[in-house]
């Protein structure tokens, strides 16, 4: 191997085995269903705090029941993520694909969040029916918190309620 060729490869070989390590503490699945459809998410990282990829869309019904599941894994196979914070909010936002987060100091649909040690494989999940009363753009997101790690990840769905024809036809 020519030295040019040489001096190039080691770096970009470099860059994408740290690449690679760097996604590798969270695996996150986030589903979110209606009855007539179900949408999945999947690990996503920070920064930015919008992520990398497009978000998902689900549309619902005022009063339609939501169901809501999340499973977080530290894919660590030897280390143990301490007090990491699992941080979960369905929040109002402007629109579709909006980047920035939504304020979580107003009208929040529903959130919890609690911290904990992560064992190598160790997991947490949330199962949660809903229903959202009000029309509009939500944003449905679980992320991690405090992993000590220079990015967190996440997974997020847009979720679009709107009335129903005879919610309509009754004004």
């Amino acid at each position: 191997m020519s030295k040019p060729i040489l001096f190039l490869a080691v770096p970009l070989m470099a860059f994408a085995l740290t690449t690679r390590v760097r996604a590798e503490h969270a695996k996150i699945s986030l589903e979110v269903a209606t009855a007539r459809e179900q949408v999945t998410a999947y690990a996503d990282q920070t920064p930015p705090e919008w992520g990398k990829n497009p978000r998902p869309v689900l549309k619902a019904k005022v009063n339609e029941p939501i169901r809501i599941n999340y499973l977080l894994t530290n894919v660590y196979p030897h280390k143990t993520l301490e007090n990491v914070v699992v941080h979960f909010f369905i929040a109002p936002q402007k629109k579709v694909g909006q980047k920035e987060l939504p304020d979580l100091k107003g009208d929040v649909v529903m959130e919890t969040a609690f911290d904990m040690d992560f064992k190598p494989g160790g997991k947490a999940g949330q199962r949660s029916t809903l229903k959202i009363t009000t029309p509009g753009v939500y944003l449905v997101r679980i992320e991690t918190r405090n992993t000590q790690s220079d990015h967190e990840h996440f997974a997020a769905i847009d979720l679009v309620v709107t009335e129903s024809e005879r919610m309509k036809d009754e004004r």
